[in-house]
């Protein structure tokens, strides 16, 4: 099978993706209740003939996870659904309307590490998305990219970060680490989505401290 865009995102590669998120188990920790909902956008679109999954980079202003790189996302409101608060964030950090993202699925809520959060991530695809008219908040967003998805299937792109015993996802990306709960869903969702002849992976090639991959505050 090839990353080919067409194939990658025909009905029988959508169908198969879905099924197997739908199977994810819930990382939740039952020991911590957490305080916040939120969810968040793994968008896929096209670019330049390739498949791509879109990131930001939060702002350094922001008081919670400044300067780290992060999926289109925030809290949920009350009352608000899930795929419905997924949508509306994007569409503020970044400028895509909800009408243009053909939504997959809710993936499994994932707890963020210090278990105060509980993240619902949503997969859709970003229809005949124009990159460089991306409008972003630049009072939440320092730079919008994209990766893609072949980078993540090269094993000298892949790395670790060993947290309380456990190996823990980091992608690498010219200037760009791919790592905590973002390396996390990410990793979850190639899981589903790229037969495993195609995501080879091996963490194990080189690690990271945590100091390492925080952003510096000058």
């Amino acid at each position: 099978m090839s990353l080919s865009p067409h194939i990658l995102l025909s009905n029988l590669a959508r169908e198969r993706c879905v099924a197997k998120l739908k199977d994810l188990p819930a990382f939740i920790r039952s020991d911590v209740e957490p305080k916040v909902k939120a969810a968040v956008l793994v968008p896929l679109f096209e670019r330049n003939g390739e498949l791509h999954i879109l990131y930001t980079l939060r702002s350094s202003n922001l008081k919670s996870h400044s300067g780290q790189v992060s999926f289109p996302g925030g809290k949920i409101d009350e009352n608000e659904k899930v795929i419905d608060a997924a949508l509306r964030e994007t569409y503020e950090e970044i400028g895509v309307p909800g009408n243009s993202v053909d939504v997959w699925c809710e993936m499994s809520p994932v707890q963020g590490r210090d278990r105060n959060i509980l993240i619902t991530p949503v997969v859709g695809v970003i229809k005949n998305l124009i990159f460089n008219n991306l409008n972003p908040n630049i009072h939440e967003v320092e730079e919008i990219f994209s990766v893609p998805i072949s980078t993540f299937c090269n094993t000298a792109n892949q790395a670790h970060l060993k947290y309380e015993g456990i190996l823990l996802p980091v992608y690498l990306h010219g200037k760009h680490k791919i790592w905590g709960i973002t390396g996390y869903i990410t990793h979850f969702f190639l899981q589903c989505f790229l037969p495993s002849d195609l995501y080879n992976v091996d963490f194990t090639r080189k690690g990271y401290k945590l100091e390492e991959l925080m952003p510096s505050k000058l």
